[in-house]
């Protein structure tokens, strides 16, 4: 008998299609952010004042998140999925308009007592003081820019609800360019001033090019909070913002003894996790964007045949993501010190701070893999409207950090603090893999022998990255950046193609249907 859920190989190749058309678009925001790094680093370098303005959009990111960066995959895209589904236009353009009023209102307000309090938050997160009036600053600066990230959110939580991709993928890149243009425009009248104001002129660009979500739509002056679509959205998200909070308690926490390792290590640390989170945002963020409509009406739909679906497509979408980010990880660690110096080592940017950003590299990486698998577990929960079980997770991962990171904060460092958050992300991918497994039984099987090959891969990879790089350590270590740009790129090119080679050779079928893929995807005649 014909399935009447969506058939696995179309809903592989569906959500295949998007995840690239998301990877493009964060292939365009990634760079744009190593670009808006590099201004950074040659203007203010790994500097007190640099962490001073890491730490006002610490505070900055923290509201936006807790109030509706997470909602958007917890609650929103699942509920705004159903409405579309459904083609209940209308109830989607009252709760849309809910959520949009709420957030200039409640969230307005929120901004104006956080920018009255700055004191008392820069203070908690542990400025010294010779930064901490500039960190003020900077953080009442930033502050009002939520409010306008806020509202583009609901829309890409529109647009994707929509499988619209194109617009929310490169809305990032839109949001960094805006920071770039400000603070080459106004470094030179405002200083680091000009870098905060920058994230209010992102915000903006971001928020226009978002405004096609309401395509369709009505837009209305309410906030209907008795709307069972509001009420299902809040229901949803409610544990998720208990769990935020628990988060970025340790977020505090992580920034305040930072700043107890030296003035720069909030620096070292942020421009640490942009390398990192590179490969992350094109892998794992594009594939759990790409995946979590699809997985979000397979979980809807009771019947067995939708959710052997779902469980395929849970299966294909965490081998995809492991397959591909694992070279990553590993040419990033072998390569990191000549990678930081050839990206950021410029004007304020000294040989220092390459040293410091590249021990946070090293400590940060091992996660890699792990946050990943953790992006599609997560959306996996969520798709299943679990939003309660993540959660608990993320708050048992609080206790994790801070049992690692007291431990090694003294003998370590500031790279202690990096390995914390690493042995953190990558505790809470376990723990959701393990539930997962106990539901779908076929997870633990389908992955023993997979990973183990992708683990021979990943040797292979670092041999022949370690083999390369010591045959062109004389281009490495050029004072020239050409060459050291051409080194980086042969040793990477050797690792990777040593990773692949050794998979076919083990025979590994998701390299091949990578490959079908690509070929499929991607504009190839």
């Amino acid at each position: 008998m014909a399935s009447d859920g969506p058939s696995v190989p179309n809903s592989t190749h569906r959500i295949a299609s998007a995840a690239m058309l998301i990877g493009a678009g964060n292939v365009a925001s990634r760079l744009l952010g190593l670009v808006r790094e590099q201004v950074i680093a040659a203007l203010f370098g790994a500097t007190g004042a640099t962490s001073a303005f890491r730490t006002a959009t610490r505070v900055s990111t923290a509201v936006y998140d807790l109030l509706l960066s997470g909602a958007t995959t917890a609650a929103l895209v699942p509920v705004f999925s159903d409405y579309v589904s459904a083609g209940r236009t209308a109830d989607l353009s009252r709760v849309v308009s809910t959520f949009v009023n709420l957030t200039f209102i409640g969230l307005g307000a929120i901004v104006v007592v956080l920018v009255v309090g700055a004191p008392l938050l820069v203070t908690a997160l542990g400025a010294d003081a010779e930064h901490f009036e500039l960190a003020v600053e900077l953080t009442r600066i930033a502050l009002p820019s939520v409010m306008l990230l806020g509202v583009a959110g609901i829309l890409t939580a529109v647009l994707y609800a929509r499988q619209t991709f194109a617009i929310p993928a490169f809305a990032g890149a839109v949001y960094n360019a805006g920071i770039i243009i400000a603070a080459v425009v106004l470094v030179g009248s405002l200083g680091i001033h000009g870098l905060a104001l920058g994230l209010a002129l992102g915000a903006f660009f971001q928020l226009l090019v978002q405004l096609p979500a309401f395509r369709g739509l009505h837009y209305q002056p309410v906030v209907d909070l008795h709307h069972p679509g509001v009420r299902l959205v809040i229901q949803l998200y409610t544990p998720v913002f208990v769990g935020m909070i628990a988060s970025y308690v340790l977020v505090i926490v992580d920034t305040y003894l930072a700043w107890q390792t030296g003035p720069d290590s909030v620096a070292a640390m942020a421009f640490a996790t942009t390398l990192v989170q590179f490969p992350i945002g094109l892998v794992g963020a594009a594939a759990s964007l790409a995946i979590l409509p699809s997985l979000s009406r397979m979980a809807s739909d009771p019947s067995p045949d939708a959710q052997a679906d779902f469980e395929a497509t849970l299966a294909r979408g965490l081998k995809m993501v492991l397959l591909l980010i694992v070279p990553l990880a590993v040419t990033l660690v072998l390569l990191r010190q000549p990678t930081v110096s050839v990206l950021f080592e410029r004007l304020a940017f000294d040989a220092v701070a390459t040293q410091r950003t590249s021990l946070a590299v090293l400590a940060y990486a091992p996660q890699m893999p792990f946050v990943v698998l953790d992006q599609l577990l997560i959306v996996a929960f969520y798709a299943r409207k679990q939003t309660l079980t993540p959660v608990l997770v993320g708050i048992a991962g609080v206790g994790v950090y801070l049992a690692v990171a007291l431990v090694l904060v003294v003998p370590l460092g500031m790279p202690g603090l990096a390995l914390a958050n690493a042995v953190q992300n990558s505790a809470h991918a376990a723990v959701l893999f393990a539930l997962l497994s106990w539901q779908y039984a076929s997870l633990r099987g389908a992955f023993a022998g997979f990973v183990l090959r992708v683990v021979v891969g990943g040797v292979a990879a670092a041999a022949g990255t370690a083999i390369a790089s010591a045959v062109l350590a004389p281009w490495l270590d050029s004072s020239s950046l050409l060459p050291r740009l051409a080194a980086i790129v042969g040793a990477a090119t050797v690792g990777l193609v040593a990773y692949w080679a050794t998979l076919v050779g083990l025979r590994v079928r998701e390299v091949s249907e990578a490959a079908r893929i690509l070929t499929r995807h991607l504009p190839i005649r």
